[in-house]
């Protein structure tokens, strides 16, 4: 969908200007994040300990309430806070700008779920592909270390010992991280990287590939970033950013769900439930349907696709940097205006 701009930045600038935001919000929101846990744990002791020990400190089940509300504000700093800082400096009307133009379509949600579905077949079968890349030693323990404390982060929020603890989670760890991921990484940078390069495709490459890097799960990088792929597609074909998040909040609520229903009272949620590899040929079977279904997307929404990439000027204003712009008669006819 074609986006509507002041153009007061060139293209690196309004990266820099998002970078530095972000940068901001990644300091305010690790600070702001532990509002929460003040009070209920004592931080004096744990000079010149280790990471390992201070994530030892408060991962805790105890905890799992105030880890939730400790997600909820880190991200609500660190990625929807600068998304919206960066679009209300760089452009005329910020929330259109980042894909929060109307309403989307009902067919076009079911399909974008749907579509999910499907390409949970391609994770797993990228999943078991993962386990064959021989790795070293060193490098595999590394990975290990990263991802058991990711897994161990994510089991405490997750923990549920009733249906309160289910919609709480679905609230928290499912709903608002679609809506702030998405904001950041589809409505802005992938956005911005579309109108940049005019390459929208390999901006839904790039953006897929920093989505899954800023998860630091190792073992789920390309799975991840495959979801991006998919998620960076929905937003490319058209520009509506509550088809990404609907999508992305239905692959997070599989996974709570998936957790809540393996739940017991008192026990925690086991992630390794969620790490489900398949065969490689249902993954190609994922890949075919998945390839079909946007296929049908694309069709049933092609009301909404404006040349993805371009941009629109506001009225009046001749920006010369912009190559979907004839100058000379955009010129031409303004001077007739005139007259």
């Amino acid at each position: 969908m074609a986006h509507i701009a002041t153009k007061r930045y060139s293209y690196p600038m309004q990266l820099a200007i998002l970078l530095v935001l972000a940068g901001l919000g990644f300091v305010v929101g690790g600070f702001a994040g532990f509002i929460p846990l003040l009070g209920k744990i004592d931080f004096s002791h744990l000079k010149g300990q280790s990471s390992e020990s201070f994530l030892d400190l408060i991962l805790k089940p105890e905890y799992a309430n105030e880890l939730r509300l400790m997600q909820f504000i880190s991200t609500f700093f660190m990625f929807f806070v600068p998304a919206v800082l960066y679009s209300k400096i760089c452009h005329n009307k910020p929330m259109q700008h980042l894909g929060f133009a109307k309403r989307p379509a009902l067919p076009q949600l079911v399909l974008a779920c749907i579509i999910i579905v499907f390409a949970l077949f391609i994770v797993g079968a990228l999943t078991e592909l993962w386990k064959h890349i021989p790795f070293s030693p060193y490098w595999q323990q590394k990975f290990k270390a990263a991802e058991d404390a990711y897994n161990k982060q994510v089991q405490v929020m997750a923990r549920m010992n009733g249906f309160g603890d289910f919609i709480l989670s679905l609230a928290i760890v499912a709903l608002l991280p679609a809506v702030f991921e998405e904001v950041i990484f589809r409505g802005a940078l992938q956005n911005l990287l579309s109108r940049w390069t005019k390459r929208p495709i390999l901006a839904v490459i790039i953006t897929s590939v920093v989505f899954s890097a800023f998860h630091g799960s190792y073992d789920g990088f390309l799975p991840r970033a495959v979801l991006g792929f998919v998620l960076g597609w929905l937003f490319y074909r058209t520009g509506n950013l509550w088809i990404s998040v609907a999508a992305h909040f239905f692959n997070n609520a599989i996974g709570i769900t998936t957790l809540y229903f393996y739940s017991r009272q008192g026990k925690g949620a086991d992630l390794e439930k969620l790490n489900d590899s398949y065969p490689i040929w249902l993954g190609i079977v994922g890949v075919i349907a998945v390839t079909m279904l946007l296929y049908v997307f694309d069709i049933i929404s092609k009301k909404d696709i404006d040349r993805p990439g371009e941009e629109i000027p506001l009225p009046g204003y001749i920006n010369p940097n912009n190559p979907f712009e004839n100058n000379d008669d955009i010129h031409t006819e303004h001077h007739q205006n005139l007259l």
